[in-house]
């Protein structure tokens, strides 16, 4: 036996349609989000240092952390040094 189909209008079609569709919010928090740009980059690590990455991601017990936030706070932490301070830091990672 076949079953019975269900005829659909065109204006059921239109209103099921638009009922699915995802609906965007701007807000400040996300104009701001949308502001900031990030660009993918690849860096050469020794398996000490990406492992080393990954140690010191899971460190920290009371919020999510993930590898680009490690590195980021790293950065940070070296501009806040004195050239004098910088450049010793890079000379050692030079000679390795």
């Amino acid at each position: 036996m076949v079953k019975k189909r269900e005829r659909v209008t065109e204006q059921q079609k239109i209103d099921a349609f638009a009922r699915g569709a995802e609906i965007n919010v701007i807000t400040k928090e996300t104009a701001v989000k949308r502001e900031k740009k990030f660009k993918r980059v690849t860096f050469s690590l020794t398996e000490y240092e990406d492992q080393l990455i990954d140690d010191l991601s899971l460190t920290v017990r009371s919020f999510r952390c993930n590898r680009s936030q490690v590195v980021k706070a790293a950065l940070a932490l070296l501009a806040e040094q004195d050239e004098k301070t910088l450049c010793s830091y890079l000379e050692k990672q030079n000679e390795n």
